[in-house]
Protein backbone atom coordinates (compact mmCIF):
# COMPACT_ATOMS: atom_id res chain seq x y z
CA UNK A 1 0.00 0.00 0.00
CA UNK A 2 1.30 3.46 -0.95
CA UNK A 3 2.39 5.42 1.68
CA UNK A 4 -0.39 8.77 2.30
CA UNK A 5 1.92 10.79 1.41
CA UNK A 6 1.97 9.61 -2.13
CA UNK A 7 -1.28 9.32 -2.33
CA UNK A 8 -2.25 13.25 -1.30
CA UNK A 9 0.41 13.46 -3.79
CA UNK A 10 -1.03 11.73 -6.65
CA UNK A 11 -4.90 12.87 -6.33
CA UNK A 12 -3.40 16.80 -6.21
CA UNK A 13 -1.49 16.01 -9.07
CA UNK A 14 -4.35 14.12 -11.26
CA UNK A 15 -6.91 17.14 -10.53
CA UNK A 16 -4.72 19.84 -10.79
CA UNK A 17 -5.49 21.62 -14.32
CA UNK A 18 -1.79 23.03 -15.87
CA UNK A 19 -1.66 26.88 -15.66
CA UNK A 20 -0.59 27.11 -19.46
CA UNK A 21 -4.44 26.08 -20.32
CA UNK A 22 -6.11 28.86 -21.92
CA UNK A 23 -9.40 29.39 -20.36
CA UNK A 24 -12.36 29.11 -23.47
CA UNK A 25 -15.06 31.25 -23.22
CA UNK A 26 -18.84 29.07 -22.93
CA UNK A 27 -20.65 32.57 -24.11
CA UNK A 28 -21.27 35.57 -25.90
CA UNK A 29 -20.59 37.91 -23.28
CA UNK A 30 -24.16 40.55 -23.40
CA UNK A 31 -22.80 44.34 -22.86
CA UNK A 32 -25.23 47.39 -22.38
CA UNK A 33 -24.42 50.19 -24.59
CA UNK A 34 -22.73 52.21 -22.84
CA UNK A 35 -19.83 49.69 -22.18
CA UNK A 36 -19.89 48.75 -25.47
CA UNK A 37 -19.20 52.41 -26.76
CA UNK A 38 -16.21 52.50 -24.06
CA UNK A 39 -15.07 48.86 -25.34
CA UNK A 40 -15.45 50.36 -29.48
CA UNK A 41 -13.48 53.41 -28.67
CA UNK A 42 -10.40 51.55 -27.43
CA UNK A 43 -10.50 50.22 -31.04
CA UNK A 44 -8.53 46.54 -30.17
CA UNK A 45 -11.52 44.65 -31.41
CA UNK A 46 -13.31 43.63 -34.31
CA UNK A 47 -17.05 45.48 -34.86
CA UNK A 48 -19.61 42.99 -36.62
CA UNK A 49 -22.70 44.15 -37.78
CA UNK A 50 -24.98 40.85 -38.41
CA UNK A 51 -28.11 42.85 -40.48
CA UNK A 52 -29.35 42.54 -43.74
CA UNK A 53 -27.73 45.22 -46.33
CA UNK A 54 -30.81 47.30 -46.75
CA UNK A 55 -30.77 47.52 -42.58
CA UNK A 56 -27.46 48.60 -42.63
CA UNK A 57 -28.07 51.59 -45.52
CA UNK A 58 -30.62 53.06 -42.94
CA UNK A 59 -27.35 53.24 -40.43
CA UNK A 60 -24.69 51.31 -38.72
CA UNK A 61 -21.88 52.12 -36.02
CA UNK A 62 -18.76 53.60 -37.21
CA UNK A 63 -16.00 51.23 -38.28
CA UNK A 64 -18.43 48.06 -38.34
CA UNK A 65 -18.19 45.32 -40.83
CA UNK A 66 -21.11 43.80 -42.15
CA UNK A 67 -21.57 39.89 -42.53
CA UNK A 68 -25.56 39.19 -43.35
CA UNK A 69 -26.31 36.08 -40.46
CA UNK A 70 -29.65 36.45 -42.34
CA UNK A 71 -27.58 34.46 -45.21
CA UNK A 72 -26.11 31.78 -43.13
CA UNK A 73 -23.91 29.88 -45.27
CA UNK A 74 -22.25 33.55 -46.09
CA UNK A 75 -21.94 34.35 -42.76
CA UNK A 76 -20.44 31.24 -41.54
CA UNK A 77 -17.83 31.55 -44.43
CA UNK A 78 -17.24 34.81 -44.08
CA UNK A 79 -16.97 34.91 -40.12
CA UNK A 80 -14.58 31.62 -41.17
CA UNK A 81 -11.88 33.80 -42.35
CA UNK A 82 -11.35 35.99 -39.62
CA UNK A 83 -8.97 36.27 -36.81
CA UNK A 84 -10.78 33.86 -33.85
CA UNK A 85 -8.21 35.37 -31.00
CA UNK A 86 -8.99 38.99 -32.25
CA UNK A 87 -12.02 40.02 -29.52
CA UNK A 88 -15.41 40.79 -31.72
CA UNK A 89 -18.54 42.49 -31.01
CA UNK A 90 -21.77 41.95 -32.51
CA UNK A 91 -24.80 43.91 -32.84
CA UNK A 92 -27.95 43.55 -34.85
CA UNK A 93 -31.44 45.59 -34.98
CA UNK A 94 -32.79 44.57 -31.44
CA UNK A 95 -30.21 41.42 -30.39
CA UNK A 96 -31.88 38.09 -31.10
CA UNK A 97 -29.53 37.40 -34.94
CA UNK A 98 -26.53 39.06 -32.94
CA UNK A 99 -27.48 36.85 -30.02
CA UNK A 100 -27.65 33.68 -32.75
CA UNK A 101 -24.24 35.32 -34.30
CA UNK A 102 -22.41 35.22 -30.93
CA UNK A 103 -23.22 31.94 -30.20
CA UNK A 104 -21.86 30.67 -33.68
CA UNK A 105 -18.69 32.84 -32.97
CA UNK A 106 -18.46 31.26 -29.56
CA UNK A 107 -18.94 27.62 -30.93
CA UNK A 108 -16.42 28.43 -33.47
CA UNK A 109 -13.60 28.87 -31.33
CA UNK A 110 -13.60 32.75 -31.15
CA UNK A 111 -11.97 33.65 -27.71
CA UNK A 112 -13.39 36.85 -26.71
CA UNK A 113 -17.00 37.55 -27.98
CA UNK A 114 -19.73 40.51 -27.01
CA UNK A 115 -22.88 40.97 -28.07
CA UNK A 116 -24.33 45.05 -27.65
CA UNK A 117 -27.74 44.45 -25.75
CA UNK A 118 -30.46 45.79 -27.30
CA UNK A 119 -28.56 46.06 -30.76
CA UNK A 120 -28.64 49.54 -32.75
CA UNK A 121 -31.75 50.58 -31.83
CA UNK A 122 -30.31 50.89 -28.24
CA UNK A 123 -27.35 52.40 -29.31
CA UNK A 124 -29.18 55.06 -31.04
CA UNK A 125 -31.88 55.67 -28.50
CA UNK A 126 -28.78 56.11 -25.99
CA UNK A 127 -27.68 59.02 -28.20
CA UNK A 128 -24.65 57.01 -29.63
CA UNK A 129 -23.61 58.29 -32.95
CA UNK A 130 -24.85 56.07 -36.59
CA UNK A 131 -23.35 56.53 -40.01
CA UNK A 132 -25.54 56.77 -43.05
CA UNK A 133 -25.03 56.72 -46.09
Amino acid sequence: MLPKFYLIFFLFQSCSSPAQEKEVQSSPIEVEVSEASKLIAKGDLLLLDVRTPGEVSQGYIEGAQNINVSAWEEFKAGVDKLDKTEPVMVYCKVGGRSHKAAVYLVESGFTQVYDIKGGILAWNDAGEPLIKD
